[in-house]
């Protein structure tokens, strides 16, 4: 993930230039830097913080694996619950301290269901620290900003109109053309960096959606289960033990009290 956020980020550069560079005037280049700027806010506070939790949920979910490997115990998630370090990241390693604080304080009374990781670690709380709120309104945004500077230029344009002579008439006509150069550029420029950044944060997001779901599922499988199947489990052994106590007494085995 580390290198696709880098050609990304020189995606950006290189679009970003290339619509400066062909900028028909300095209005339209003026709007074009300020697109840009959206577009590093977006790259710098989105797509990074959105590559660095998805690999945070690929160390995390490799630890698990190592761990399952080389320990002895089936126990996983004693090897687990000592790593304060298990994500590499801060905001989702204090998630899993208070969870483990839980888990310990359940552990001491027997037959009770232990609690879901899913209920720290979700999307929801990825969304929120990964400014996906935010973020996600970077491409209206650029959108916006290039209407705006189709309306700049038009008005430009229509307020330099003047017919009181010849003269007056051919810089009217120069000036309403250059402020529809800035009317239609910008315009094109925000959706043409819109639909770029959308596209690419989309992308970004369902790869950490991936990585934090397959680590969710090695958690579930190899560590502690959701509460769903340790409900489903401690019912399957309340039941074999009414039943056989039941069929012990029904053999005279066990006398009832």
């Amino acid at each position: 993930m580390k290198k696709e956020t880098l050609i990304i980020g020189f995606f950006f550069v290189i679009v970003c230039g290339l619509l400066m560079v062909f900028s028909p005037d300095v209005l339209s280049l003026v709007f074009v830097i300020i697109q840009s700027v959206f577009m590093l806010l977006g790259y710098i506070f989105g797509i990074l913080q959105v590559s660095r939790y998805s690999k945070s949920f690929q160390i995390a979910r490799a630890t698990i694996h190592i761990n399952k490997n080389e320990i002895q115990t089936n126990d996983l998630w004693i090897a687990l619950s000592r790593d304060d370090n298990l994500f590499a990241l801060d905001s989702l390693d204090k998630e899993f301290s208070l969870f483990k604080n839980l888990v310990k304080e359940r552990k001491r009374k027997p037959n009770t269901v232990l609690p879901d990781i899913e209920d720290y670690i979700n999307e929801d709380s990825v969304s929120i620290r990964t400014n996906k709120g935010t973020v996600s309104q970077i491409p209206e945004t650029l959108t916006g900003i290039g209407i705006l500077g189709t309306f700049v230029g038009l008005i430009i344009g229509i307020g330099s109109i003047g017919f009181s002579s010849d003269v007056a008439a051919l810089t009217s006509l120069k000036t309403l053309i250059s402020g529809i150069q800035v009317a239609f550029y910008t315009s094109i420029v925000g959706l043409i960096l819109s639909i770029c950044f959308n596209l690419v944060y989309k992308y970004c997001w369902n790869i950490l959606l991936r990585d934090m779901f397959l680590f969710l599922n090695d958690f579930h499988n190899h560590v502690i289960p959701t509460e769903e199947s340790q409900m489903k489990e401690l019912q399957v052994k309340y039941y074999s033990t009414m039943l056989k106590y039941y069929n012990d007494s029904e053999e005279g085995t066990v006398s009832p009290k």
